[in-house]
């Protein structure tokens, strides 16, 4: 899988000593990736995971898939799992991260196709899905969902298996208005953002419901907050020169109106008047993929 960061750990089985593998293990940190990354670094503690997933959905892999992981407190397990370790389990500080949640879909699917199941679940140990505190051996009662900010598993499976159908963009655009959100660092508010203009205000709603509607995608990688449009991300250049442009044309049009004794604010109003009106006439039909 592409993006995949190796670090590494020096506890691991050498091979799986036989066994296939038959199952993913997902697991909760109970802390932060960095501190992940020291663990399993060192050969003292004795303990790893194939994988593991930061709040920002980076991943970084520290057992090869050939050989076993110290990561189940169950032999068997540890030699016929993947493991997969995911930030968060603590009530103030490290949250289990949507972000976290989706690298980790994604992940699964992956591996899944590897391994040649067409699906995944979770059933016990019955599934191709296992959880920590259910296996044989362990004593982490809350790993990976019942800890405080836990992973929710069964999102984990369904984003997977979504993905292993090729049904994830519409059921993506239809989740939710949250992913449109835009979280301002500066003064802590949350704003909509506006995508036509790249002006942060709560009128903007209706134009990303259009925007949403018409199907444009979102994804998490813009620089000014966790949501923009594929084809754009607006930065503080891009913010300047749109608003020099606004500028300019409400000088000309203010000036123009003045030159042949027109009011400059009944111009804008209508003008503001017209938009609205246009935004109001659009019917947009959302239909399901059939696929």
């Amino acid at each position: 899988m592409e993006g995949v960061i190796w670090k590494g750990s020096p506890n691991h089985y050498s091979g799986r000593s036989g066994y296939q593998v038959t199952h993913i293990t997902l697991h909760i940190m109970v802390g932060y990736l960095a501190g992940t990354d020291s663990t399993f670094a060192n050969s003292a503690s004795q303990a790893s995971a194939h994988y593991g997933i930061g709040a920002d959905g980076t991943i970084h892999q520290y057992v090869s898939e050939r050989d076993g992981s110290y990561s189940d407190a169950n032999y068997a397990s540890n030699n016929s799992c993947i493991s997969i370790e995911h930030e968060g389990g603590m009530a103030q500080g490290a949250v289990c991260t949507q972000a976290c949640i989706d690298a980790s879909a994604r992940l699964c699917a992956d591996i899944a196709r590897r391994y040649g199941w067409d699906h995944l679940w979770h059933d016990g140990l019955k599934g191709n899905v296992w959880l920590h505190r259910e296996i044989p051996g362990t004593d982490h009662a809350c790993c990976p969902d019942l800890a405080p900010n836990g992973l929710p598993f069964q999102q984990v499976i369904d984003k997977a298996n979504a993905i292993l159908n090729g049904k994830t963009t519409n059921q993506e655009r239809k989740e939710n208005m949250a992913e449109m959100l835009f979280n301002n660092t500066d003064d802590g508010k949350v704003y909509y953002w506006n995508i036509l203009t790249g002006c942060k205000y709560i009128g903007a709603y209706d134009q990303l419901k259009i925007l949403k509607a018409a199907g444009v995608p979102m994804h998490e990688t813009s620089s000014k907050g966790p949501w923009m449009t594929r084809a754009q991300e607006i930065t503080d250049t891009t913010l300047a020169a749109i608003n020099a442009t606004i500028n300019a044309q409400a000088a000309a049009i203010e000036t123009l109106s003045k030159s042949i004794g027109a009011d400059p604010g009944q111009i804008a109003e209508a003008v503001k008047k017209a938009v609205a009106d246009k935004l109001d006439s659009l019917h947009i039909t959302i239909k399901a993929d059939e696929d």
